[in-house]
Order: structure tokens, then C-alpha cells, then sequence
């Protein structure tokens, strides 16, 4: 059967069972032309369908049983027949082989080619199963996956320790370090690492509890757990992790910092390792820099055309001072990063001061501050002046010395690129006031300030549309324009795609202050945020609530994740 006799006789089969309608299908059809999609794909995209309905209806047709991956057990005999690419390219699941038929778990009854390579493989005839791949892909993962492999290394090591007659002491350094170089603790810390780096994870947190190991990834700035290793096996992984980024395994009583560098396939990845005593032992966390992924343009970060002519017009100043401000995690350093990659150029001296250098940039020079041997912010910005600089960026300006030498730089003639911590863009203003900054330093120095926050993006594969109350649209009108009725937003689901989070990477929303005359007449009254805050968005400043709304009403996020993070009530009940 061809593919689009099949597509035809999905869409009559939704159809005929009233769960779409004609102008849906015809939409479809025309969408599929274009993306060469698969129907069933086009239409969950569009919002016309669920998956699960789909399942239903295919199953009804073809006679076959819809399942529950989530509660099936897969027999040991068939984990070792088919490989977890093959598997995975095909979104299926072998679960067992009774009388010569091997029954599947699969969301497409009519994916021959597929039947036909296990069937070789196997030497079996097939029995399909129905599921969603949600489903399929979180029990493909769990049985698979790179931590199914964890899970089985901690069986090995739990039987070897169990079984062994060894004399070992808990806390004996020897001992420790053998442990880490068995295969299994090897093959465990490897899993974990290689299933955070297939995840997008940024950090990796072992955290010791009082009866456990506990492992848990930063997704898209939500931490989630991921596995339980037993308390006994504690020692070895630390100490693997520690060995590997070339810390010392006896130092148990002060933090330590170490690096790792690993490749995946054609993908590097600088890792940072972080130790800190606990009361259980040690926490270990590991933050893994993507360097493929490491300068990316403004546009992709989630600036919107009009806040790009805004950032432009403010990096190709020929002098003065920009700040990024907002929390930790904010994403102020690539946004910096993707400044210095637009102005880097064989025309300009570009030199960076950071604390450390999160990552290499051809064409800039790059130090790295060290407090302990009196290398400063302040230090290392007086040093820089004297190598003939044009563009100087500063990784975070921390206090009142390292303020006025920036602002100084800024006033003599040099772009200066910085970050603060504040919660809003005028709040920038207020802080360096905060600092003792002169305010007229400030009015004459500072050109723009660029506040920012990360929204997760919603799964372009499973999100849903949801209208919106009125109370509500109510409470955030001023936000929206006037004329939407109806307010018509979206919502996570989750799918294989997104590991079931709803959610795919992150993007930004941000406050441009741009301080030009007005904004400098307060700095000099020395004006408090609000009163800033007012005169901007009076001159047409979107505040980061404003942003993240345009966000949502694009669909691009939901207003759930915009209220998260911009501290609003909830939307969804």
C-alpha cells in the first residue's frame, strides 16, 4: 500500500468517527504537500487531533490491542536482540517472543518496512501492539537508554560489593579509588553523563541524602530527577567524578574545581566539576558547556525585530557603557557573547575579563580573573586599558572600584560591556546609585540597559491551544492588543520529542532601557525605578511582563511559563 492511499484512508477513518471535519482534512492534505509529513503528524501539529485518537481509531481498524507501555515489563531474552538506534529510529518496543511471534509496542500498524527488518532480525512474525510514542518513547529510554544502562552498572556494583570478602573501610582513600576504577562505576558515571548531554541537560547535581545517592539534571532551568543510586556506591562515583576532572580524592573537607572534556559524536562539551562538603558527603555538580552551541545570534536568543534595532544602534556606539542585567541563569552571558560575535572583527581590539571564561572566542582576547593572587575585576580592567582596546567586555561588575574604572573606560573613548544583578533595567540605574556611582557618570556613560529572563519554549511536536478566561485576559489586558476576542494561547503536553516535558530549549524575553535625554535628567535627580520605569514606558519601553506576553500570544511559550518566571499568578488552573 502506497503512502497515499494511506493517509487517504486515515483521514476518511477520522472522518467517518466525526473527529475532524472536512476543512480540517483538506487543510491537512495541503500542509502535507509542503512539509512531506506524514497526515497524522500534520493534523496533531495543527491542533486538530490527538495522538491518542488517532491510536484509537487506527487499533479499531486493524483489530489490534492498545496498551499501556508504562505498565508492561519487557522479557530480559528479547533486550539483547535489537539495538537501541534501530529501535529508536522505528519508535518501537519489542516486549516479547511467545510461539514464534514477536509482539511490538508501536504507534504506526502500517510501518511494513519496519516489521519487516525486526521479522528478519528475529526470525519471528510480528504482533503489533498500539500505544502513543510519548509512551513508547519514555519505555524505549527506560529499557534502552543511557540510563538503563546506569541502572544495570548499579546491579553490578551493588552484587560485587554484596558478594566481595574483601577487608575494605568505608573511608579509606585506597579504597575509594580502586572502586572508581571498576568497569561498572566507569560504565555508571559514563550513562549518566551521555543520557544529560542526549537531554540538552545544562547541570548535573549528585546530591548525597542520608540513605542515598540522588541525580538530578537541570532541564531548561527546572531541576528534575532522573535516578536513585544506593548509599554504598557513593564513594565510588565521587571519586570517579573527581579523578576524571583532576581533583584530589583525599580532600574530602574544602570545595574543589575541575574540568572534563568529552566529545559526543560531533559535539564537544567543556564540563566544569564543582565539589562542596555535606554533611552526607560530598555534593558534586557538573555544568556542561555545549562549545557547538556556545555563540548564537540575537534572533535565535528570541530578539524580536524592533529590539534588534534597538541592541545594534547600542553596540555600535562608538564609546559608552551597556549592561545586561537580571538573575543568575538568565542567560546574560550568551547574550553578550552573541554582542561580541557582531562586532568581531579584524577592525576592532576586543579583550574580555571573566570569572571564568565560559568560553573561547576566535579573534578576542580572553583572562581569566584570580582573587587569590589579586587579580581583580578592577586589576585586570586598568591592564586592559594599556593594550589598546577597543571593545572591552567585563563579566559582572561586583562593586564600587570596578563600577567607576568601567565608567571610566566607557567616557575615554572605549565600548564597555557588562552584567548586574538586578530584576529589572531601570533597577540597573538604582544599583549603581546604590553603589556611590556619581550620578553624573552614570547619565553620561551608560547608553542602554538590556534586562533579560529564559521562558522554555513549548514543544512544537505536542503543544495545545487553550483559550484563556476573562478574568485573565482581564488582569493582562493593557498587555494584549485590543482587538483579540477570543484570546487564544497554548499549553504543554509532552512527547518522545521533548522527553515528556512539554517544553524544547528556551528562549528570551527582554526590557531594552534605553537612557537618552529624559531617562539621564532622572539619573541626575537621582529618580527611584518606578519613577524611570514610567518615563520609559511611556517612550514605548516593553517591559519583560510585556515581552513574555507577545511570547505567549506567538505561542512560541505558554503564559504559565511567563508568569513563572516573571513572577505573576498563574493562568492555568
Amino acid at each position: 500500500m502506497g503512502e497515499k492511499d494511506r493517509n487517504l484512508k486515515l483521514g476518511e477513518l477520522l472522518l467517518n468517527h466525526g473527529i475532524i471535519d472536512r476543512s480540517q482534512l483538506s487543510e491537512a492534505l495541503e500542509e502535507q504537500k509542503k512539509s512531506k509529513k506524514k497526515l497524522g503528524e500534520v493534523l496533531i501539529e495543527k491542533g486538530f487531533v490527538a495522538e491518542r485518537q488517532i491510536i484509537e481509531v487506527l487499533a479499531r481498524q486493524y483489530l489490534l490491542p492498545v496498551v499501556n507501555p508504562l505498565k508492561i515489563e519487557i522479557e530480559e531474552n528479547v533486550l539483547r536482540i535489537f539495538s537501541y538506534e534501530l529501535l529508536k529510529k522505528y519508535n518501537i518496543v519489542p516486549v516479547k517472543i511467545q510461539d514464534d511471534n514477536l509482539f511490538i509496542i508501536t504507534n504506526d500498524p502500517l510501518n511494513i518496512s519496519a516489521f519487516r527488518e525486526l521479522g528478519y532480525i528475529s526470525g519471528c512474525r510480528i504482533k503489533p501492539m498500539m500505544a502513543v510514542s510519548k509512551d513508547i518513547g519514555i519505555l524505549l529510554n527506560k529499557y534502552y537508554g543511557p540510563m538503563h544502562s546506569a541502572q544495570e552498572a548499579i546491579k553490578d556494583i551493588a552484587t560485587d560489593i554484596d558478594t566481595s570478602s574483601a577487608q575494605q573501610k568505608e573511608e579509606s582513600v585506597e579504597a575509594e579509588a580502586a572502586a572508581a576504577e571498576e568497569a561498572p562505576v566507569i560504565k555508571l558515571v559514563n550513562s549518566i553523563v551521555a543520557e544529560a548531554m542526549e537531554q540538552g541537560v545544562s547541570d548535573i547535581h549528585f546530591e548525597p541524602q542520608k540513605e542515598n545517592l540522588r541525580v538530578r539534571f537541570r532541564i531548561d532551568g527546572i531541576l528534575y530527577e532522573k535516578v536513585i543510586i544506593p548509599k554504598k556506591l557513593q564513594p565510588g562515583v565521587t571519586s570517579r567524578i573527581k579523578i576524571i576532572s583532576g581533583m584530589d580524592i583525599a580532600e574530602r573537607r574544602k570545595p574543589q574545581d575541575g574540568r572534563i572534556s568529552l566529545r559526543k559524536r560531533d559535539r564537544e562539551f567543556d564540563v566544569r566539576v564543582s565539589t562542596l562538603p555535606d554533611i552526607f558527603g560530598e555534593k558534586v555538580v557538573l555544568r556542561l558547556l555545549d562549545k557547538k552551541n556556545a555563540i548564537i545570534s540575537l534572533e535565535k536568543l528570541g530578539v524580536d525585530e524592533n529590539e534588534l534595532d534597538m541592541i545594534e544602534f547600542l553596540i555600535h556606539q562608538p564609546y559608552g557603557m551597556i549592561l545586561i542585567t537580571g538573575p543568575t541563569g538568565s542567560g546574560k552571558t550568551t547574550t553578550l557573547y552573541s554582542m561580541l560575535n557582531i562586532l568581531n572583527d579584524s577592525s576592532r581590539s576586543i579583550v574580555t575579563v571573566e570569572d571564568p571564561v565560559e568560553y573561547e572566542m576566535d579573534g578576542v582576547n580572553q583572562t581569566a580573573i584570580n582573587v587569590r593572587a589579586g587579580y581583580t575585576f578592577a586589576t585586570a580592567i586598568r591592564h586592559i586599558l594599556r593594550q589598546d582596546p577597543d571593545v572591552i567586555m567585563i563579566g559582572e561588575i561586583r562593586d564600587l572600584e570596578t563600577a567607576e574604572i568601567a565608567i571610566q573606560a566607557a567616557l575615554t573613548g572605549h565600548l564597555v560591556l557588562s552584567t548586574l544583578h538586578t530584576n529589572s533595567a531601570p533597577g540597573a540605574i538604582t544599583r549603581l546609585l546604590d553603589m556611590n556611582v556619581e550620578p553624573f557618570l552614570i547619565a553620561s556613560s551608560v547608553k542602554g540597559v538590556i534586562a533579560q529572563r529564559l521562558v522554555r519554549k513549548l514543544c512544537p511536536f505536542c503543544r495545545k491551544e487553550s483559550v484563556v478566561s476573562e478574568e485573565i485576559k482581564n488582569k493582562i489586558a493593557p498587555l494584549i492588543p485590543s482587538s483579540a476576542n477570543e484570546l487564544i494561547l497554548a499549553k504543554p503536553s509532552g512527547c518522545e520529542k521533548c522527553h515528556g516535558l512539554g517544553y524544547k530549549g528556551r528562549v528570551g524575553i527582554f526590557e531594552i532601557l534605553m537612557v537618552e535625554e529624559g531617562i539621564q535628567e532622572l539619573v541626575l535627580k537621582r529618580a527611584n525605578e518606578p519613577e524611570i520605569t514610567e518615563l520609559a514606558v511611556s517612550r514605548g519601553m516593553n517591559t519583560l511582563k510585556a515581552s513574555g506576553i507577545k511570547k505567549a500570544l506567538d505561542k512560541v511559550t505558554s503564559m504559565e511559563e511567563v508568569m513563572r518566571v516573571t513572577f505573576v499568578e498563574r493562568v492555568y488552573k
